[in-house]
């Protein structure tokens, strides 16, 4: 924290993930934190998946409301690109950085990269202080100018003011999950066709021998070969050598490092590998997941309802019921029951878009 003059306090704070940190001493000292960047998290296929997963189901949820002006901008946010790759892009920054910004630009929105964005707390006033990229001059805006979507936002002197990936929490299991992988990998590079052993006993055998026994062998067991009975003279000793235990468990821990993943970003496992268990009903499993994701809509919604109106809201339609397959059929039981008119579920299935007539 520096002093502009006696009378006024700045403090500015970088929400980057290229430059991630964690505040210390009362918030007067910044220390270096290490995390998982965007780009390596995504070269992660759990995370990867998890992510996407997330991402394209809100992203497909329109807003509704009865401000058609603020609809307008949320449903329309950009000529650039549609409405779902715009909010797509800003919920993957929210999973990937805990943080995403969007400038409100009149009629439209402009998503502004986490790694051009300080933070100006300025006599307990906040403002934007966003640096140029591409054709974009950047500029200094008020709060109200400026949708910040953050999760587990916490700390003192800024830092509340700071979201928190879920990544942050899985920085040693990415890690121990790249080792698994790469140990597989090599591995699995001898194991295809396991490292073989050829003894020859009470015998001093030349290289060029050895390479010529080697070959030979190799020629008499691939190919067309390939699995036919082993012929060996009494003189040989054929042995192949197996993985050892130890490192064919290790190499196993891919599954709970795949569970520590999906735990941290709220995912059943048994959801994102799309199948169920035997405690578990798939309707429950699917309950359980729209359940989470309201660890990232919420914040979303606040936000957005803060900046422009109150009566804003995500249809969820889309993620319950994409296929409107439930729809349909609660329409058909309230007709059945006398609940509705059938030209009343009919204009209902009309305004939803289900039919066309």
């Amino acid at each position: 924290m520096s002093l502009k003059n006696p009378f006024e306090t700045r403090q500015m704070i970088t929400p980057s993930n290229y430059m991630p940190f964690i505040f210390a001493d009362s918030g007067t000292n910044i220390v270096p934190n290490e995390m998982i960047s965007a780009d390596t998290a995504l070269r992660n296929s759990d995370i990867y998946s998890v992510v996407s997963l997330i991402s394209a189901d809100i992203a497909g949820a329109t807003y509704i409301g009865t401000n058609q002006n603020a609809l307008n901008v949320l449903n329309n946010p950009s000529h650039l690109t549609s409405r779902y790759n715009f909010w797509q892009t800003v919920i993957l920054e929210i999973l990937l950085s805990g943080n995403a910004f969007v400038v409100i630009d009149g009629k439209e929105l402009r998503y502004i990269p986490n790694q051009n964005v300080m933070l100006d707390l300025t006599n307990d006033v906040l403002s934007y202080q966003i640096t140029p990229f591409g054709d974009y001059q950047g500029g200094a805006y008020n709060a109200k100018s400026v949708l910040h979507f953050k999760i587990m936002a916490h700390g003192v002197n800024g830092g509340e003011l700071i979201g928190h990936s879920p990544l942050e929490s899985l920085v040693n299991e990415v890690q121990q999950q790249d080792q698994a992988d790469r140990l597989s990998m090599a591995t699995l590079a001898r194991a295809i066709n396991p490292t073989s052993l050829i003894k020859i006993p009470d015998a001093v055998v030349s290289p060029e021998a050895k390479e010529n026994v080697r070959k030979e062998f190799e020629k008499a067991n691939t190919g067309s070969n390939a699995g036919r009975t082993l012929v060996l003279d009494q003189s040989a000793d054929f042995q192949s050598i197996s993985i050892n235990a130890d490192i064919a468990k290790y190499l196993n821990s891919a599954t709970y490092q795949r569970q520590q993943i999906s735990k941290a970003f709220g995912v059943p496992d048994s959801y994102l590998n799309g199948q169920g268990d035997q405690q578990s009903s798939l309707k429950m499993i699917q309950n359980m997941y729209l359940n989470s994701l309201n660890r990232y809509i919420e914040p979303l919604i606040s936000e957005i309802q803060l900046k422009f109106s109150d009566d804003i809201s995500l249809d969820l339609n889309s993620i319950l019921d994409y296929s409107n397959a439930t729809l349909k059929q609660d329409l058909l039981n309230f007709v059945d029951k006398g609940i509705l008119e059938a030209s009343q579920a009919q204009k209902i299935l009309i305004d939803k878009g289900v039919i066309n007539l």
